[in-house]
């Protein structure tokens, strides 16, 4: 009977909502009678971390199987989930990559607006204010490891808020040298946040789902150059009858909101998919599983996500990870030197 009940929904003929009491007839090898729908959902979203069994019909639909519990699923409700986190999460995220992009890049802007005139900047001095950028950037791009020791939503916050309070205070630079260690503490900042995102995408998604976030993560780094002048040429006019030069209010201007977005940043940020806010109780839960069955072997045995040293030297002996420094560094090496 269960058999032709499976064949049934295979085929389209019940509605997927139906498909959970099929499964509650059933009574799976090795594991105790199936609870009701009910009072399944009722029970604390973490049961929903238990070791799936996966098993798919030829319909495409995707049931998992707990050894303990009778969490199911059919892949558009696991589709709707990963639409959710793609609005609210990878969006939100490369707002942020945007914001920083802007705050490390008006330097360039601030030049022209009379900042090299107002401080007495050299050519020479100009540049290595843009180099010392990079020098940090370089050198602290091991900090997103933290991603892994502190909550996200606070290690987020607080690498936007010291990028945005940082490049507020570039305003009040009167020389060359407080510009200079601004630049250099702006290079940690923004080093925290941007090469770990990957890292902090992983919570959420699967391996062969995370190229496609990463990619629009990234790209808010053109799209932000494709408005930032226009941006500062508004801001520089109409900051031209005040008593603050136009190029403080540039960086003021653009720095500022940085700041109020990390009070945001705070509340929205989840620390894991069981604790996303604009998910329902069953769409955490299916968060957490469809992330824990995405696992490797390897990462089931290790459990949670905490730093280990053992795996710090791992990758240190992986020459993978020299090609990938080599190669990733490149670009910004090219700034530092040229």
């Amino acid at each position: 009977m269960a058999g032709q009940d499976i064949s049934i929904l295979a085929a389209g003929k019940i509605a997927p909502d139906a498909l959970q009491d099929v499964y509650e007839m059933q009574e799976v090898p090795g594991s105790p009678t199936r609870r009701s729908r009910r009072g399944r959902e009722d029970e604390d979203s973490s049961e929903a971390t238990e070791k799936l069994v996966p098993q798919t019909l030829d319909s495409g639909l995707v049931h998992h199987f707990p050894p303990g519990d009778s969490l199911s699923y059919v892949q558009e409700e696991e589709r709707s989930v990963i639409r959710k986190f793609d609005r609210h999460l990878v969006l939100f995220v490369a707002f942020l990559y945007m914001l920083g992009f802007l705050d490390r890049s008006n330097i360039g802007n601030a030049k022209i607006a009379g900042m090299s005139k107002d401080l007495d900047l050299t050519s020479s001095q100009y540049e290595w204010i843009l180099r010392f950028f990079y020098i940090t950037y370089v050198l602290f791009e091991w900090m997103p490891i933290l991603y892994t020791v502190l909550a996200p939503s606070t290690y987020v916050a607080l690498c936007v808020l010291a990028w945005g309070i940082i490049a507020s205070l570039q305003a009040l630079a009167t020389s060359y040298a407080s510009l200079c260690i601004l630049r250099l503490l702006l290079g940690i900042s923004e080093a925290a946040f941007g090469p770990g995102v990957p890292v902090f995408l992983a919570f959420f998604y699967k391996r062969d789902e995370l190229a496609l976030r990463v990619g629009l993560f990234i790209s808010a780094a053109p799209l932000a150059t494709s408005f930032t002048s226009s941006l500062a040429w508004l801001i520089t006019k109409l900051s031209q009858r005040l008593a603050v030069a136009p190029w403080r209010m540039l960086f003021l201007a653009e720095g500022l909101p940085s700041v109020v977005v990390s009070v945001f940043v705070w509340y929205h940020i989840p620390n894991s998919p069981g604790e996303a806010k604009y998910l329902s109780k069953r769409e955490r839960r299916i968060a957490v599983s469809r992330v824990e069955q995405g696992k490797s072997k390897v990462e089931h045995e290790k459990g949670d996500r905490k730093f280990r040293w053992n795996e710090i030297q791992e990758a240190l002996k992986d020459p993978k990870c020299y090609l990938t420094a080599v190669s990733g560094s490149k670009l910004l090496l090219g700034n530092v030197i040229h």
